[in-house]
């Protein structure tokens, strides 16, 4: 557009802009005359200073309200602006060039991504207030529920060892619920860990038939409940892996908890491990429901079940195949399953690969409680702190029919006073404990005790990385998670370093 005069008589106009103001002859009309409405605008006060000065005007956004025929309100609209003055020859501006590009569609584009970017932000910081939100929920179940299973097994052990045989079918009993328990609290926490990389692998080289012996005594609740045949096809020696054995025990045993599931009662189930290859593959059969295509294509989601009958006589949380394909993942390997459909069973193959250390020897360590003479030969002064007094006291039994000298306080406080006479050889400590929580009460004992003279282990329904990163900064020289494997603890302290 091309103006003459301080009145910015309008000189030249091209189609466009006559449409889109909605005019159809603007030349030879000043600009306040054609336009009255720019009289309140800051555009009319820009072309008077160009004029005046000299100087020339850039905008690369410049909002402007369009009234056209059709619309008196006038319609929002953006335009890169560039208004430079018109000289003659003596240096006088006479005149204006004014050029304007309707940049509207770039500049509401831009603003629309900039929205859905902000609503993308909050999005994401409400997902992650959510996750962890229900990682603090995880944890906080996974403690609540294992401090009252913590002297459940520990009472279970106590009538192992005292040779209680008149209950021995109702301990058996107790105890497959309480493993089954356990688990379901281990899988629900190892969902959390996983989905954010928290695992960590412990590896080392096992027999995959020690493996095998585990996973199925996991499994075995569930297998003799709904008298499955099961068929056990693997190599007693020979067949050597490295990884996490544990992580891998439960692989195998939560599918062949998965199969018994979905298997009709005496029906049949094969576990077979063979080595093809550089790879390990482990294979679980059954002659089960079976899986239409599109239930294979989810098996291994999250949560994802298929379709439950009334009863739910599967059971289950629907994150044991999830779990399953996240640690395999985690060692390098892949998990399939294959079936032909409805009613024709399931095989789900797991392959590992093998990467055996320069030294491949399978280390076995014995089970402490299987020793009937009980007992380690040397006797420990060891201190209990739980204000659970079930679990202190059926601790304390166990650990006295080793042999041990062993104190049971259930505060804080009481600990302080007596570790002073006592001086442990081990300080066995909950963390939360009334008053004064384990981290603090380490820390008062550490200053009260001889430096490096006892041993502190801190026990707490709380497992996760984060959580034996903070006892290990307060100054416990283990963690372990309730409810204790006897076998584990007893290991430790007597086969640990002794204190004086």
């Amino acid at each position: 557009m091309l103006l003459d005069g301080p009145q910015h008589v309008i000189r030249l106009a091209n189609r466009r802009f006559c449409e889109l103001v909605g005019r159809d002859s603007l030349v030879g009309k000043a600009c306040l005359a054609a336009f009255p409405s720019l009289r309140r605008s800051k555009l009319l006060g820009i072309l008077d200073r160009a004029f005046a000065t000299g100087e020339p005007f850039v905008a690369e956004e410049y909002p402007l309200r369009i009234r056209g025929d059709g619309a008196p309100e006038g319609q929002q609209r953006y335009f890169k602006f560039n208004i430079q003055p018109l000289r003659a020859l003596s240096g006088s501006v006479y005149g204006m060039m004014a050029m304007a590009v309707d940049v509207t569609e770039l500049v509401n584009g831009r603003r629309a991504v900039e929205r859905v970017n902000i609503e993308r932000a909050s999005l994401l910081e409400e997902l992650q207030r959510t996750s962890s939100a229900k990682d603090e929920f995880l944890a906080m179940l996974g403690h609540e529920l294992r401090n009252p299973l913590a002297p459940i097994v520990t009472a279970l052990q106590l009538m192992k060892m005292r040779g209680d045989v008149a209950s021995s079918k109702e301990q058996a009993v107790i105890q497959r619920q309480v493993d089954h328990l356990v688990r379901l609290v281990d899988d629900l926490l190892d969902v959390s860990r996983i989905t954010r990389g928290k695992v960590d692998l412990r590896k080392e080289t096992v027999s995959i038939s020690q493996v095998a012996v585990k996973a199925v005594e996991m499994a075995s609740m569930l297998l003799e409940q709904r008298r499955h045949h099961l068929t056990i096809d693997v190599p007693a020696v020979g067949l050597v892996w490295h990884g996490d054995a544990t992580r891998l025990a439960q692989v195998i045993a939560n599918l062949l908890t998965n199969a018994a599931r979905y298997t009709e009662p005496g029906g049949n189930i094969r576990l077979r491990a063979r080595r093809e290859g550089d790879e390990i593959v482990i294979t679980v059969i059954d002659n089960g429901r079976g899986m239409e295509p599109e239930l294979l294509a989810r098996a291994f989601e999250l949560f994802f079940q298929g379709q439950q009958r009334l009863d739910r006589a599967e059971g289950g949380l629907g994150i044991g195949l999830a779990l399953v394909k996240n640690l395999v993942e985690l060692h390098g390997g892949t998990v399939t399953a294959r079936s032909e459909g409805l009613g024709k069973g399931c095989e789900v193959l797991v392959r590992l690969p093998i990467e055996l250390p320069d030294s491949d020897a399978v280390a076995e360590r014995p089970s402490l409680m299987a020793d009937d003479a009980g007992g380690s030969g040397q006797s420990r002064r060891i201190l209990i702190v739980d204000d659970n007094v079930d679990a202190a006291d059926s601790l304390a039994a166990v650990l006295e029919s080793r042999g041990h000298e062993v104190k049971v306080v259930y505060d804080p406080m009481a600990a302080i006073h007596l570790a002073a006479q006592f001086v442990p050889h081990w300080a066995l400590l909950d963390i939360g404990l009334p008053v004064m929580d384990g981290y603090e009460l380490v820390a008062q004992l550490r200053e009260s005790l001889p430096a490096d003279g006892s041993q502190f282990v801190a026990l707490t329904g709380y497992g996760q990385s984060c959580d034996r990163e903070r006892s290990a900064s307060a100054g416990f020289h283990h963690h372990l998670v309730k409810p204790v494997g006897l076998d584990e603890l007893l290991h430790l302290i007597e086969g640990g370093s002794t204190a004086p």
